[in-house]
């Protein structure tokens, strides 16, 4: 994103937002709720059967998904805001394709817990992309080569085709391995993955949907003369906010596997209560972090963005929202009634837009991020609720409450002395509460890390 905003013009990184939020939403349907339908069904019998049916369903449906963008392009590039560029929806097709296919392969070293492998994977695959988007966007779009002229590819294509090498350097490591299987397809298997995954794509479409919508909307109700440029600075703000998405994405990149693994365990339910509690502080750090040190974080924005930053403590709440509405929502996943998972992420969704198309024709992007943070609201107090029905998880409501309180109550204090009182000191006086606020947690803390300790201890 820094690179970006300095490097292309603010329409073309408002239309890398736009084409990235659609990608997220494909990249769900194309999955087909297989990841998580690979860590329920899966054993040490039916391992390699299981993969190969599923990752050659995914691969399947990814085709189907780029010959209708193929076929119908005219009326997706209507529906999605970028005009004749037809290239651009096959290149983020692709993509999905590449990464959907991918996951199957992540999601095995998941279960197998090669977390090092994964992370190293994941790391190699960021670096590439990054590799080929400074050699694309800083070297061969200025040039011409053999008669042909670089500098005809628009940014847009260049970002989504170094994506794509990127996405494809995973492919290549896990190529071998594939040469190697036996390639067994099973329909029955692939028959009661489905059943079981399928309502899970509901949910993650809407999920995926609820966290991207308005940035799809803004295009549509802004009333601003420019919506690109507007779209660009919420999406350049929202990726400061998003820190907190990437912690949230670890943790559901680990929890959904123990759970699994766990959810036989007489203590179980004690786990998944301190798991919960736990990352909502962690949460809270990060929230405190990004907004106490703003100066730092601006640093990767240009003057231009600055005016976003009144999203960005919304963007983050409602990112701790959702990773709580993901540790709450397991209890549907494991007594099998994953229609839950839709019914909350679809009222979420309503609520999302319905708040959209009030809020953004009056506040603009400030509106879409209010929007954003409500909806993931509802999702959550849905799951705390149903929950509490069907299986219930004594969670310590009332101390995660206080601490989630007390930690925004501090957070705006502070911020408020320095603008306004300490503005020579800011980091000096960050640093201190940010200091104070992990010691106040070790400190109410202090029994129950130890417990968790020991727990660790007596497991390994």
């Amino acid at each position: 994103m820094p690179f970006y905003i300095r490097t292309i013009a603010s329409a073309d990184y408002g239309m890398v937002v736009n084409i990235y939020s659609i990608i997220a939403v494909l990249l769900v349907l194309v999955t087909l709720g297989f990841e998580t339908g690979y860590f329920r069904f899966v054993n040490d019998e039916n391992r390699g059967k299981l993969f190969d049916t599923l990752s050659s369903a995914v691969f399947l449906f990814g085709l189907f998904i780029i010959l209708c963008f193929i076929v119908f392009s005219d009326f997706f590039c209507s529906i999605f805001e970028i005009g004749n560029s037809a290239d651009i929806l096959v290149i983020a097709a692709l993509i999905v394709l590449v990464d959907a296919y991918n996951a199957i392969y992540f999601a095995q070293l998941r279960y197998s817990r090669r977390s090092v492998l994964y992370s190293l994977l994941r790391l190699f695959q960021v670096l590439i992309t990054v590799c080929f988007t400074l050699f694309f966007l800083l070297f061969l779009r200025y040039h011409s080569c053999l008669g042909f002229d670089f500098s005809a590819i628009g940014s847009v294509q260049y970002i989504l085709i170094a994506n794509l090498l990127g996405s494809l350097s995973s492919t290549i490591y896990f190529f071998p391995s594939y040469i190697l299987k036996s390639h067994i397809f099973d329909y029955q298997l692939l028959k009661s993955v489905l059943i079981y995954s399928i309502p899970l794509v509901g949910m993650g479409f809407f999920g995926v949907a609820n966290q991207n919508i308005e940035k799809i909307l803004i295009l549509k109700l802004d009333t601003h003369p420019d919506t690109f440029t507007q779209l660009a600075i919420y999406g350049a703000n929202y990726k400061i906010g998003i820190l907190m998405a990437i912690f949230t994405q670890s943790f559901r990149l680990a929890f959904e596997p123990f759970f699994f693994k766990e959810s036989k365990s007489s203590d179980n339910k004690t786990l998944y209560a301190d798991a919960m509690k736990y990352f909502v502080y962690f949460g809270l750090l990060i929230y405190a972090g990004v907004l106490l040190f703003m100066p730092l974080i601006n640093l990767f924005l240009t003057e231009d963005y600055f005016s976003g930053n009144i999203v960005i403590p919304f963007i983050l709440i409602g990112q701790l929202f959702f990773g709580v509405y993901y540790s709450l929502s397991m209890w549907y996943k494991v007594i099998d009634k994953t229609y839950f998972g839709i019914l909350m992420s679809l009222a979420g969704l309503i609520v999302n837009v319905i708040f959209n198309f009030i809020l953004i024709p009056r506040f603009g992007i400030l509106g879409a991020a209010l929007s954003t943070l409500i909806g993931y609201f509802v999702m959550m107090f849905l799951s705390l609720f149903l929950g509490n029905i069907y299986y219930p998880i004594k969670y310590p409501l009332l101390r995660i409450f206080t601490v989630t309180f007390v930690t925004i109550f501090l957070v705006q204090i502070v911020k408020y002395l320095e603008e306004s009182y300490l503005c020579d000191y800011w980091f000096f006086f960050s640093f201190v509460a940010i200091v104070l606020f992990i010691l106040i947690l070790l400190r109410v803390e202090k029994i129950s890390i130890s417990k968790v300790l020991s727990h660790v201890r007596r497991r390994n």
